[in-house]
């Protein structure tokens, strides 16, 4: 297509004129006559002046950016104010239109059409100097109209005006079918270039791009010093990969930025690992100090308590032999007694009384009657104490019976006969004293026989109840044996509380130090995991879990159920940890272990529904994020149980929820809530009812459970009575006594015998039980003296046993105290073992040694903790410093052990954030950042340059084929190119190939560690520390150098004369003539016709403009050059020459185009001067006629002055 007409309204100083074009049109005038600027409205029409494809020619001090010269670039802007030298011709807000009407020519079935741009500028007075500023840039395509000026200056009723910008759409497209409006640049060339292919709709961006790029290359003179050069600037076309390096580059430095914040943040989690270290050192010497301290006590205590007992029986064993001496001297003085009394009575046969033997009979009676009632005393006052006990335990029985529901337990005691025995006995009268019946002072026995009758009506009475107590059919149960089994029953309960009790406060304890108490199967499986396999890490997913709805914790969690306990570990370990709870003994261990790389790759590519449940959660480990996504992802937040019967996984506040086509309630209780703080709160507040409850319940419980007990012990304190055996013998001994005193006072005594060999006897016998009695009473005061040694030994170790037991008792109390502190340590356990340790050490084991050793061991870690604190706090980020200020000077006591374990809790806290969530996002994101820097790289850079290489090669063989057909000048010359690779660059050229031909990248593997040749590494690695430099313009200069396609070859230009050798255009040299000026735009135009795809379809852009044209070539080359153009190419030719040149080519032209600037009689704006256009359709014929014989009078003329010449130096 032809550009058969040009309008140009309000640009620069050319007046509004209609330019009608020909098949050859030349612009001509003077320097600064305005010839130029008509060419830049041409460009600008078709290049729509996108800054990247053309610039304009420098004038008059116009912009503020500097061109060549001195002089400054113009805009479009200054083109509308027509700007010319500093001062502005249209002083208002402007419109200006440029319009260019495109005619198909012979052959071609494209459609005619009009392409328009309108812009709108105003003049910035506020800057020095003022400035024209752009205000509105559109674009408009009209197919199948050709639009005049009366389209634009429409008749009003004051006059002719231009039709305004922003009303220009609404106008047309009321008068044409088809109007097509752009607001972006590259929009209208898509469509310009479209419609110059003839097609109704646009052309890809890159061929619009390319078209408009090689017309202005076309028109921009540049002299040919370079073939390769030339061919790589004007021939190929330049890629602009400068984004695509600046993203690369960009990505990278991230990525290496990240790389070392992650390095950074992997040294942070280690600095923290190492003060966890430190701080369980100290912790678990702390413990074990406690411990020792306790066991030293413990120790202690249990030596003097030994010392002590054996004190005790020292002095049980003295008194008994103590006693034994006493039993033995009364044996001794009542033989004594004896000796003398039978010398006494010997005295007396001796004396002649012959009674004395009956006498000494009745005294024998008497005195073992007086023995009998002295022997009597004590059971009957223990037989009598035995009748009160029994009186008072039924009436015990009698009154528990009346306040407690045993009756309802054992309903034999409801037996009448039962209830009237308690009766009898408990409310039976109190017997009379019966120690009466051992005085000897009794007149008359008789009145004693009616005490025998009470007496053994009581002792029946109560005999009969204890036989009611303790006796039972064959095969039957003793209520003695029925209370007793309930009371142990009870004390099964009272143990089954406590043991609720103690498991209650545990888990407040728990709470309260923000802790969950896990199942014990857990516990279980955390001990086994952290002991054979520590570098697992084992932790509890609901630790890391927060419902941000309060209104959903309790259905939440209820529908987690037992996954709340699951167990997270390094997912490296996680074969190992799930073998080692398999390994566990007992089926019983439910404890799962998550399969977090499992879940984090399924979270990822799964897409969680709206309205999750998981949007109600909140994760500081990414480990439980990923695994409650994966796994609950896909349950929904639904209202009601109507709205859940049709949703397959869903849940209700209220806890109702929804799964493999069934619906079940998974509501719990606010004391099992282990999510978050506030569930904890709650949790805490339940547990703490509960225990309240337990507690009130354990009241009940003890106070029922100690009746039971004394009920118990009533039942077991009635005892059989036999106290009326003892009344008997008790009235047997008075009886026999009373006989012998009277028989005694019957008795004669006259009667004796002498007896000297007896009494002589007696007599020795006497002495020698006298000195035996001496001996042994000399033996008990030596025992006496004893026992008084041991007694006050005693009383010593009792006031040291004391003083130990207080010390046992703080130790005791100290490591109690530590559950406190540290609800996992298990005080029950670690006493009971520390008791069985100290009850198996040697009396002469000092546990001190032990104690001070630890003591040294405590202050060393505790150094080494407060160093690793203090080296971690001056590297760390503000922050994330640790708060941790003890005083170690003042001693290991509780307070700084509490702050040891807050720092654990700010390191566990902080290290798990650390490690488990940013090092974890850091990893993901640069994971995302690699898999973006592979697509940049080896898509936008790496394939960008390799197949704009390709693209290069392509170019010039099609350029090549297009020159082979056409044939040049006399010689019958061609043209064609030829390119070599340049060796550095052939190794950039083989690593991005090999790069492309990569299998796995981007999936599974990254250019940092791709599987490549050690030569392609060496190039990578060379790429990657450019993207990194810090010297970034060297960097960038030299990453230019290697994205510019153009550098990896070296042209050559070959011109082949036909039947001859080809020559290469380099060895013309660089000179500034014209041989290579002629080459220079036969290759130009072979780039023309393929960018205007000439070869594609049968409608193309046929107009080509020509600045500063053929200034380097003569006259008979320029001419074959426009004729090579118009008449073998079909090209329409526009050229701008000055006028004085223009003359041997006025036969070639079809319309010639004359401006002149001249002086204004009135002032244009703030200009003196105008422009004037004389437009001319020239006549080629009478032309051609007028110069043929102008250079036959030339060449006459010429003649005539040589042979002049020859005739003058003849003479």
């Amino acid at each position: 297509m032809f550009l058969k007409k040009l309008i140009l309204i309000n640009w620069g100083n050319i007046p509004q004129l209609e330019y009608e074009f020909g098949p050859i049109n030349l612009f001509s005038g003077g320097n600064g006559s305005g010839k130029t600027t008509a060419a830049d409205a041409i460009q600008t029409l078709m290049t729509a002046a996108h800054d990247t494809l053309f610039t304009f020619n420098p004038g008059q001090d116009e912009t503020t950016q500097r061109g060549r010269g001195g002089k400054q670039v113009r805009t479009l802007a200054s083109y509308v104010l027509g700007c010319d030298d500093g001062s502005y011709a249209r002083l208002k807000p402007t419109d200006c239109y440029i319009v260019g009407n495109f005619y198909p020519t012979d052959g071609e079935d494209g459609e005619p059409f009009t392409a328009i741009m309108g812009i709108r500028a105003h003049l910035d007075t506020s800057s020095k100097p003022a400035q024209a500023r752009q205000d509105s840039l559109k674009f408009f395509v009209i197919p199948g109209e050709q639009l005049a000026m009366a389209d634009f200056i429409k008749e009003y009723k004051d006059g002719k005006h231009l039709l305004p910008l922003d009303k220009f759409y609404g106008v047309v497209a009321k008068q044409f079918e088809r109007v097509e409006q752009y607001d972006k640049k590259k929009a209208y060339l898509r469509r310009l270039y479209g419609a110059l292919r003839g097609r109704k709709d646009a052309v890809p961006d890159r061929e619009a791009t390319h078209a408009a790029r090689t017309f202005a290359n076309f028109m921009a003179y540049k002299p040919v010093k370079s073939i390769n050069d030339f061919v790589a600037q004007e021939v190929l076309e330049k890629r602009d990969l400068g984004e695509a390096i600046r993203s690369v580059s960009e990505l990278m430095k991230t990525i290496h930025g990240m790389e070392l914040e992650a390095r950074e943040i992997v040294e942070r989690v280690g600095a923290l690992q190492r003060i966890a270290e430190s701080a369980d050192l100290y912790t678990d010497q702390w413990l074990q100090l406690r411990v020792q301290e306790y066991l030293q006590a413990k120790h202690q205590q249990l030596r003097v308590q030994k010392t002590y007992l054996d004190g005790k029986n020292r002095q049980k064993e003295t008194r008994a032999e103590l006693e034994r001496t006493g039993q033995e001297i009364q044996q001794s003085e009542s033989r004594t007694r004896h000796l003398s009394e039978q010398l006494v009575a010997i005295q007396a046969q001796r004396q002649g009384i012959s009674a004395l033997r009956t006498k000494d009979e009745l005294d024998q009676k008497i005195a073992e009657a007086n023995r009998a009632l002295s022997s009597l005393g004590a059971p009957l006052a223990a037989q009598q104490q035995l009748f009160a006990g029994n009186q008072a335990a039924a009436g015990e029985l009698l009154s528990l019976l009346s306040t407690t529901s045993v009756a309802l337990e054992i309903p034999a005691f409801s037996d009448g006969g039962l209830v009237k025995s308690l009766k009898a006995v408990g409310r039976s009268d109190a017997l009379p004293q019966l120690d009466g019946l051992l005085a000897k002072d009794w007149i008359d026995l008789s009145a004693q026989e009616s005490l025998r009758e009470q007496v053994a009506a009581a002792e029946a009475a109560q005999n009969r109840l204890v036989r009611q107590l303790t006796e039972s059919e064959p095969g039957a149960i003793t209520l003695r044996d029925q209370v007793n089994d309930l009371v142990s029953r009870g004390e099964l309960k009272v143990q089954q509380l406590q043991k609720q009790l103690h498991t209650q406060e545990s888990r407040i304890q728990h709470l309260q130090s923000n802790r969950v108490r896990y199942p014990h199967y857990v516990d279980q499986a955390l001990a086994a995991i952290r002991e054979q396999c520590p570098q697992a890490e084992p932790q509890v997913l609901c630790d890391f879990v927060e419902v941000l709805d309060e209104r959903w914790q309790m259905a939440v969690e209820g529908y987690l159920g037992g996954a709340r306990f699951s167990i997270i570990v390094d997912p490296d370990y996680e074969a190992e940890a799930i073998a080692i709870v398999r390994a566990m003994p007992g089926r019983s261990n439910r404890a799962r272990v998550i399969q977090g790389d499992k879940a984090r790759r399924d979270a990822e590519r799964l897409e969680s529904p709206q309205k999750s449940i998981v949007e109600l959660m909140t994760f500081n480990h990414k480990t439980a994020e990923y695994y409650l996504r994966a796994s609950y992802g896909t349950v929904l937040q639904v209202r009601d149980a109507q709205e859940l019967r049709g949703t397959r996984r869903g849940l209700t506040p209220e806890g109702l929820a929804s799964g493999n086509y069934s619906m079940w309630r998974c509501d719990i209780d606010d004391g099992e809530l282990v999510f978050g703080q506030g569930a904890r709160a709650r949790a805490l507040a339940a547990q703490e009812r509960a225990l309240q409850q337990l507690l009130k319940e354990a009241g009940q419980i003890h106070e029922y459970q100690q009746q039971l007990r004394n009920l118990a012990q009533a039942v077991r304190s009635l005892t059989p009575l036999k106290l009326l055996d003892a009344v008997d013998a008790a009235l047997d001994a008075q009886r026999q006594s009373r006989n012998a005193e009277q028989a005694l006072a019957n008795l004669d005594l006259d009667d004796g015998l002498e007896l000297e060999q007896q009494a002589n006897a007696l007599h020795e016998k006497l002495e020698s039980e006298r000195q035996q009695g001496a001996g042994l009473q000399k033996l008990a005061g030596k025992l006496e003296t004893n026992l008084d040694s041991i007694g006050k030994q005693l009383q010593a170790l009792s006031a040291q046993l004391d003083s130990l037991d207080d010390a046992l008792t703080d130790s005791e109390a100290a490591v109690q105290r530590i559950a406190q502190i540290t609800p996992d340590f298990d005080v029950e356990s670690v006493l009971k073992q520390a008791d069985e340790q100290a009850a198996q050490a040697d009396d002469t084991f000092d546990f001190s040694q032990d104690v001070s050793e630890w003591r040294g061991l405590l202050q060393k870690y505790s150094h080494h903790l407060l160093k690793a604190v203090m080296d971690y706090n001056s590297s760390c980020s503000t922050g994330d410093t640790l708060s941790f200020d003890p005083d170690f000077a003042g001693g290991h006591n509780e307070a700084q052990f509490k702050l040891v374990c807050q720092l654990v809790e700010q390191v566990t806290a902080l290290r798990n954030r650390l490690k488990n969530n940013l090092l974890v996002d850091r990893h993901e994101q640069l994971q995302g950042l690699k898999k973006s820097f592979n697509t940049t790289f080896v898509t936008h850079l790496c394939h960008a340059i390799y197949q704009s290489i390709n693209d290069g090669k392509r170019v010039l063989d099609d350029l090549n084929g297009e020159l082979e057909h056409h044939r040049f000048g006399a010689d019958r010359e061609r043209f064609r190119f030829d390119y070599r690779w340049v060796p550095e660059f052939k190794e950039y050229w083989n690593f991005f190939k090999a790069v492309i031909e990569l299998p796995n990248l981007g999936e599974e593997q990254s250019l940092f560690d791709a599987d490549l040749e050690p030569k392609h590494q060496q190039v990578r690695d060379k790429l990657l520390n450019m993207l990194l430099s810090d010297d970034e313009q060297l960097a960038r200069r030299e990453l230019d150098r290697i994205s510019d396609y153009r550098n990896y070859r070296n042209y050559e230009i070959y011109k082949e004369p036909q039947g001859k050798e080809p020559i290469a255009l380099s060895q013309y040299g660089t000179g500034s003539g014209g041989q290579l000026e002629t080459p220079a735009y036969i290759i130009r135009s072979a780039a023309v016709t393929s960018a205007f795809r000439f070869n594609d379809g049968n409608s193309h852009l046929k107009m080509v403009l020509v600045d500063e044209a053929f200034s380097k070539m003569d006259e008979s080359r320029s001419r074959e050059v426009i004729r090579y153009l118009t008449e073998t190419l079909g090209l329409q030719l526009l050229f701008i020459m000055p006028s004085s040149k223009s003359g041997p080519f006025m036969d070639l032209i079809s319309n010639q185009f004359v401006f002149s600037k001249c002086p204004s009689p009135t002032p244009v704006g703030e200009l003196n001067t105008r422009v004037y256009v004389d437009r001319k359709v020239c006549n080629q014929e009478k032309i051609a006629k007028l110069w043929a014989n102008h250079r036959r009078t030339i060449r006459q003329q010429a003649s005539l002055e040589f042979l002049d010449l020859i005739e003058s130096e003849s003479q």
